[in-house]
């Protein structure tokens, strides 16, 4: 019996980690993007160069770009903007910024300017969760909400 009851105590504080285990992807995506985002809006204040984070919303990859003298997006080779995938159960919901509209297919980008970050909302999904990261244009902060947050009905 007491084998038995040691189990049983073992399985109630294992079981929930191991149920929201999968869920965890979709936070610690949530996060890496925040992190990213207020990343390359101080590289670009600070190096005073024009950024692109480009979102592959097909196959979940993303990357970041930086505008050359010539005029085109390069993407950078740095090993910590490099181009990397989602999770396999996280994907994008869709990408808002003015300069594109609402876009749920192919791919989208925001910028990232010296002087300030385009607006976006990037919306993630794992299965029927959704999470909306809202990027403040002037800071680079991004708030996190844990469901999908509508561009023109804002959670205040």
């Amino acid at each position: 019996m007491l084998v038995v009851f040691i189990l049983g105590i073992t399985a109630l504080l294992i079981f929930p980690r191991v149920a929201s285990f999968g869920a965890g992807d979709l936070k610690w995506t949530s996060r890496h993007f925040a992190g990213l985002i207020q990343h390359l809006a101080q590289e670009s204040s600070s190096t005073k160069q024009t950024y692109r984070l480009y979102f592959n919303l097909e196959n979940g990859a993303y990357w970041v770009a930086s505008l050359r003298d010539s005029g085109e997006f390069v993407e950078m080779t740095d090993p910590m903007l490099a181009r990397r995938v989602l999770p396999k159960e996280v994907s994008f919901e869709d990408v808002v910024t003015p300069q594109q509209g609402k876009v749920n297919e192919g791919e989208a980008f925001m910028q990232f300017y010296p002087v300030g970050v385009e607006n976006a909302w990037i919306h993630l999904k794992q299965g029927e969760r959704k999470w909306t990261l809202v990027v403040n244009p002037l800071t680079g902060r991004v708030k996190v909400y844990d469901e999908y947050v509508d561009m023109d009905n804002r959670a205040k």
